[in-house]
């Protein structure tokens, strides 16, 4: 990829700002503070990639994140190592795709929905066996904002390595990808700020789920991995049986003391065992939502919520949406 002078947008209403997607400076799904400044390359080269760019964030004046829609008509085209983590979701039809992403190979069938990540640093190449245009939303993500993301969850990450993913499915990024996409049609102040906080649970999403546990190195105090592990499953397997977990038992499993757990969780996961809970409870919740046809009051008593409103309360705040706002989306 040349190297071109990046390039002024402007908005109505918003400061000029400059765009950049850059060229990655070496082939590594990491990064880290040392790593050479990469040359830049501007939005606008992506369109040779992209056969037809539908809708673009470039002038909305969103501060972290890029999203287009994208129409594409070539059956096999590569995407360049970009020094951005770019995350793909499916608008639709289905595809037989086969792809490579850096060393590692995929092939399957992508419905709509499925997501794509690409960490920074590795190119993709991607070849389909329908003939039919591709319709998808790309996000992407400078490593930089994720790695504030990682400060404000109260982990020290010396090294951020998002792990490749091809045709996966993750109600969670799905929702906050429909969100902007949405919001691409709107150029007004209130969509910016909504289009900037969805950018930073994206970001979360990415460092919590999607990141190489033994290349995060924890905060002074941080659990063993070993007994991370054996807390996540135990507290996973208790909900996955809509039984109630205790703090007191978790820390008896990883045998450490209730007040020492409950520091040294935090200071792994960036997030208290309490709100780790409440985070899963609400991920089956979706599931619920999306898989069965069951009450909202049902599904909120399976999960572990007191009453249909506290349920409510909590889905509005980690998901922006209402139960049923979110099932309506479906």
């Amino acid at each position: 990829m040349s190297s071109v002078t990046s390039v002024q947008l402007q908005a109505p209403g918003y400061p000029v700002q400059t765009v950049t997607i850059p060229a990655a400076s070496k082939p590594t799904a990491g990064f880290d503070s040392q790593r050479s400044q990469p040359t830049p390359t501007t939005v606008g080269e992506l369109s040779f990639i992209y056969s037809d760019v539908v809708a673009s964030s470039e002038l909305l004046g969103w501060q972290n994140l890029l999203a287009l829609e994208v129409r594409q008509t070539m059956s096999e085209w590569t995407m360049p190592a970009l020094d951005n983590h770019s995350i793909m979701i499916q608008l639709g039809p289905s595809l037989e795709v086969t792809a490579r992403i850096g060393a590692e190979s995929f092939e399957r069938i992508l419905e709509p929905g499925a997501i794509t990540i690409v960490p920074t640093g590795l190119s993709m190449h991607w070849r389909q066996r329908d003939t039919a245009p591709n319709h998808m939303l790309c996000m992407h993500l400078g490593p930089h904002f994720l790695r504030t993301t990682a400060k404000y969850l109260e982990v020290d990450y010396s090294q951020i390595s998002i792990a490749p993913q091809f045709g996966i499915r993750d109600e969670h990024i799905h929702h906050i990808g429909m969100s902007l996409h949405h919001e691409l049609k709107d150029m007004n102040v209130v969509g910016r700020l909504y289009a900037d906080s969805l950018a930073k649970v994206l970001a979360m999403q990415l460092v919590r789920r999607y990141s190489y546990l033994n290349d995060l190195q924890m905060n002074r105090g941080g659990m063993a991995p070993r007994k991370l592990r054996k807390a996540i499953e135990f507290i996973n397997e208790n909900l996955d049986n809509e039984e109630t977990v205790a703090l007191t038992a978790i820390a008896d499993v990883v045998q450490m003391s209730y007040s020492h757990f409950s520091r040294a969780f935090k200071q792994s996961m960036g997030v208290t065992p309490n709100g780790y809970m409440t985070e899963q409870r609400i991920e089956r919740a979706k599931k619920l939502l999306s898989e069965t046809d069951l009450p909202i009051a049902d599904i909120a008593l399976r999960t572990g919520f007191a009453s249909q409103s506290h349920f409510t309360t909590t889905f509005r705040r980690l998901v922006w949406t209402t139960p049923k706002g979110f099932r309506d989306t479906l």
